[in-house]
């Protein structure tokens, strides 16, 4: 672990010196659209939570959210998105002729939702099946509530059903398919030094009568629960100057949950995983069995809603596992992190969520992070000030989602 992390802090110092400055406060990509748009800015990725986007919307057209979900998404062009929160309906048994990604690039992206917008004709997507809303073949109880084998808290990730609040991927470059790993069924109790409340361990509150809110798994739970609430996934694009390597996943929110901090810990590992298989562990394996993690000399980007900001709510998240896994760790390019106007007027530049479930609340949980190796020539959150009205650009980022897109410039040579 020590050799690697020197061998990519040096990397980051290298792939730094070809970094271009740029603008990192902008409130979209749309300056990069004029005659230097594809002049050395590489490849342009992107993540959007548009929050709880489903079948009957996407697979027509004329759903308000959808079109300002691809609005703030034709203002930036990305070449490489990650939508979070996209129901997986070929899970869920709706309109299984079309996945729900594909027909949100038919009948939203590839539209011009405002004059002087092009619409993104996406040849390459997928749809990874996520473990929201899937039961195991027995009846747990995982959520202590007395029901077990019900829906939601039941399942291997919160669903009300299969693929609930799952994630779709869309590139205008090619996906190495056979390449793909993913890690859906990793037992979380194969990671080791995990942090699963288990009943009997010291501290691990069991007895309702102590705290209704406790929750925690038995021997048996451990033997089947998953690691991943969605998934976890490897898929690599085939990229102007190599091969990078995009990592996936939604970890599940930190909250939610009572005394034992379950979901807390739950987010600690989920985000820890990722650090691990770019550290090359060897204790991690895929779905199809093969063990171990992404190679030393691989590049990559990691990108979407982690659910865990660094260095903020220390109190009422003590674990801080993105300043652990992310910030202070050199396998990750953390040096320049996103910005925009809407998030520095609300005294956290970085900021990519506002509102949700606790009024008022501003964070940064959703990322773009390449690898060390990469060159970062630009990056910003797409969150105009109030002050800015220009062309409704701000109506549409609040209709989208209380989470802000994040994209990111990265180039895999330094002359790129």
């Amino acid at each position: 672990m020590s050799l690697q992390q020197t061998r990519r802090a040096l990397l980051k110092t290298i792939a730094g010196t070809a970094t271009a400055a740029g603008l990192m406060g902008t409130a979209s990509g749309r300056r990069q659209q004029s005659g230097s748009r594809n002049r050395r800015r590489g490849t342009r990725y992107a993540a959007f939570n548009v929050i709880e986007l489903e079948t009957e919307q996407v697979q027509q057209q004329g759903d308000e959210q959808a079109e300002a979900a691809a609005r703030v998404v034709q203002e930036v062009q990305p070449d490489i998105l990650v939508v979070n929160e996209l129901t997986n309906n070929l899970q869920e048994g709706e309109h299984t002729d079309t996945a729900n990604i594909d027909a949100f690039v038919e009948n939203y992206l590839s539209v011009p939702q405002r004059d002087g917008l092009d619409g993104i004709h996406y040849e390459h997507t997928l749809q990874p099946t996520s473990n929201t809303g899937v039961l195991p073949e027995e009846d747990y109880d995982f959520n202590k509530d007395g029901d077990a084998g019900a829906l939601p808290g039941d399942a291997f990730g919160f669903g009300e059903f299969p693929g609930h609040y799952a994630f779709a991927i869309a590139s205008k470059y090619p996906i190495a398919e056979s390449e793909i790993r993913s890690f859906q069924t990793f037992q979380w109790a194969d990671m080791p030094d995990n942090r699963i409340p288990v009943a009997g361990e010291e501290g691990v509150v069991t007895d309702p009568a102590e705290d209704e809110t406790a929750i925690y798994l038995t021997e048996a739970e451990l033997d089947v629960y998953r690691l991943s609430s969605k998934t976890h996934v490897d898929v690599p694009f085939r990229v102007k100057g190599g091969t990078v390597h995009g990592l996936f996943a939604h970890p599940t929110p930190p909250g939610f949950d009572g005394v034992n901090n379950f979901n807390g810990k739950w987010n600690h590992d989920e985000v820890r995983f990722f650090a691990d298989y770019v550290a090359g562990e060897e204790y991690i394996y895929d779905d199809d069995g093969n063990h171990g993690g992404l190679n030393d000399d691989a590049s990559f980007v990691l990108m979407g809603d982690m659910n865990a900001g660094p260095g903020r709510n220390r109190d009422e998240r003590p674990l801080q596992p993105a300043q652990k896994f992310f910030v202070d760790n050199d396998d990750f390019n953390t040096d320049r992190l996103p910005t925009s106007p809407g998030g520095f007027h609300r005294d956290l530049p970085t900021a990519t969520r506002f509102g949700g479930d606790v009024e008022g609340v501003v964070e940064l949980i959703d990322y773009v992070l390449p690898s060390p190796d990469l060159s970062l020539r630009d990056s910003g959150v797409v969150w105009p000030s109030e002050a800015t009205t220009e062309n409704g650009l701000l109506e549409a980022v609040e209709t989208a989602s209380d989470h802000r897109l994040v994209w990111a410039d990265v180039a895999t040579n330094p002359g790129d």
